[in-house]
């Protein structure tokens, strides 16, 4: 995603409502949510984010991590999209991307569960939005108007 694609993809995503943006981490278990990113470098706190939905009906749920000494999101318990953002560096765009669980550990009947229709729905409409509206260039892979651009230009779109 260039800038651009980012914006218009944020866009899009906050129009279906009930969006939170999280850091990667926080220095307590209650993430304040985020409304302008960083510019992007090679520093992870700069680009991973999570996108979570705040309509599912199931809590966000944090570790802590005593060696690092902050928190994480647990993205397989929460109704959250892992979102890495992508960087460019001289003329070559270094990959972003997104993965969602959709089950979680239900711990009152011991075994896996959906998460909750809502967050499913919200998930596949932000991944139908990519699909319709980016380039395919490989099986997961998928390039918005703006890193085509880029790449018509000379930058290189560096694969995963």
């Amino acid at each position: 995603m260039s800038e651009e694609d980012e914006t218009e993809f944020l866009e899009y995503a906050r129009s279906l409502g009930n969006l939170l943006i999280l850091p990667a981490t926080s220095p307590t278990s209650d993430f304040t949510p985020v409304f302008g990113f960083p510019e992007p470098s090679q520093e992870e706190s700069t680009r991973r984010f999570w996108l979570q939905y705040a309509g599912a009906g199931i809590p966000l749920v944090t570790e802590h991590d005593p060696e690092k000494g902050y928190y994480l999101v647990d993205g397989f318990q929460s109704p959250v999209i892992e979102f890495w953002r992508s960087w460019t560096v001289s003329q070559i765009m270094m990959p972003g991307g997104m993965q969602a669980d959709m089950n979680y550990f239900d711990s009152d009947k011991h075994d896996l569960a959906q998460k909750p229709v809502e967050f499913r729905k919200w998930f596949e409409s932000i991944d139908g939005w990519i699909r319709k509206n980016y380039r395919r260039l490989g099986i997961y892979i998928f390039a918005g108007p703006g890193a085509q651009k880029f790449r018509e230009q000379g930058g290189v779109l560096q694969g995963r």
